[in-house]
């Protein structure tokens, strides 16, 4: 009989993937595992807060790892950079114009520690190099190495391989697209030198490396995370066990119900919810159900996403106000996505054609919300909207919710949309301080 746990080791965003109340939804651990064992490319994408780190972690040490942060400044070399420089290796890359890597080693650095420098020869070794550290042999080596004669990602790659770790990106969705295309058409020839990356991110469409270089096709192993009720039932059951108490099948019900498909969301609201029950202090086996603590909770929870659902708004209405053109499709569009059904936007999303159909406005033609929603990811990065709220899917055409907490706010949450207010918006800001989504 295990002993009861704290509500702190179970439920809320930051329990992390030992609390009692995880689970392997669709023996996704056993997929993750067996995609690396396998050596291939693997995609973890879903929804803000489904458990796409958990994941990870659960299924890769970090001892045998090598986890780089993607950020909007980041770039397909830098991301290589920082993952050799956690290896001890410091170098330059850059993107040449054809798209390939080049750049330099800074050999007297690397020398200067203990990992870099072991690790740098072997690779060297495995391409059939002789390193050298020291005079022209250093320069000639370096040549070598990063030269245009040889395959640059090929020493990326045998690199990697030879620390024995595997590449992650995580929030992949940071990359500007441009360079999420151009890694993209790299991991092709990574995975064909022996190193696999492990891509994590938000974003709704599967297979989304295979949209932006067809040569992925079956070279990566997608794993969308979703939740099904019966999985987000299962959470709770467990917590409950752990805490050693007992949910009625209404208060469960209703849990789920005001998740949306969310799993962060559940955690939180029964962390609020039990902390309002002193859960720590109850004796074992008492039952809670429906009251009106579910209600403060919900209350306390959307009192926790206003601040970045107004942010969201406002800063995406600041945002339009500074650019120099497009500011009524872009209005009409928030206001028409943020009026839509919970059934659309956890769905497949709204088509643009339903979009503009909804858009009580003249003068809006189909190809400019196309337009504008083709830069809505873009846009979303500029204002600092972390992590994403919204996101387009080209292919299909849709508008698609990523952070599903937004339909819970809305619905529970005190919520005023600038476009409510009775002043007039305009891009008055575009002259002074105008916005360049396109902009580094």
């Amino acid at each position: 009989m295990f002993q009861k746990k704290k509500l702190v080791e179970v439920f809320g965003i930051g329990v992390g993937d030992s609390t009692p109340a995880y689970v392997d939804r669709g023996a996704l651990d056993e997929k993750f595992r067996e995609s690396l064992a396998a050596s291939r490319h693997v995609s973890v994408h879903g929804g803000s807060k489904q458990g796409k780190t958990w994941l990870r972690k659960r299924s890769l040490n970090s001892d045998k790892s090598i986890v780089v942060q993607c950020t909007i400044t980041s770039t397909a070399a830098s991301v290589l950079e920082e993952a050799l420089s956690q290896l001890g290796v410091r170098a330059s890359l850059s993107r040449t114009e054809t798209g390939t890597l080049g750049g330099h080693i800074d050999l007297t650095a690397t020398a200067s520690g203990k990992v870099g420098l072991p690790l740098l020869t072997k690779a060297a070794a495995e391409l059939g190099l002789d390193m050298g550290i020291t005079g022209e042999r250093a320069v000639e080596t370096q040549e070598q190495i990063l030269g245009e004669t040889v395959a640059n990602l090929h020493w990326v790659a045998a690199s990697i391989n030879v620390s024995g770790k595997q590449l992650v990106l995580e929030d992949f969705h940071y990359l500007p697209e441009p360079e999420q295309k151009i890694f993209a058409s790299w991991m092709k020839a990574l995975g064909e030198y022996g190193c696999h990356v492990v891509i994590i991110g938000v974003w709704a469409q599967s297979h989304l490396l295979t949209y932006f270089n067809g040569d992925l096709d079956g070279r990566v192993d997608d794993i969308h995370l979703k939740w099904e009720d019966d999985e987000l039932r299962t959470v709770l059951e467990r917590g409950a066990d752990a805490l050693k108490i007992e949910l009625t099948k209404a208060l469960v019900d209703a849990i789920i119900a005001d998740s949306y498909g969310n799993v962060g969301l559940v955690h939180r609201l029964a962390q609020n919810l039990l902390k309002l029950e002193s859960v720590d202090n109850l004796a074992p086996g008492t039952v809670i159900d429906v009251s009106n603590k579910l209600t403060a909770a919900r209350s306390a929870v959307a009192d926790e996403m206003s601040g970045r659902f107004d942010t969201f708004a406002s800063n995406f209405v600041g945002g339009m106000r500074r650019m120099p053109e497009g500011l009524v499709v872009y209005l009409h569009l928030l206001r028409a996505i943020t009026a839509s059904d919970d059934e659309k936007l956890v769905g497949q999303g709204v088509d643009s054609r339903d979009l503009l159909s909804s858009i009580d406005s003249d003068g809006i033609r189909l190809s400019d919300l196309t337009q504008a929603l083709e830069r809505i990811d873009r846009l979303q990065v500029k204002i600092e909207i972390s992590p994403p709220v919204l996101t387009y899917h080209r292919p299909g055409k849709r508008v698609q919710l990523v952070d599903r907490s937004f339909l819970f706010y809305r619905r529970y949450g005190a919520q005023s949309w600038p476009w409510d207010e009775e002043e007039e918006i305009r891009n008055d800001l575009a002259g002074a301080t105008p916005l360049d989504i396109f902009a580094d």
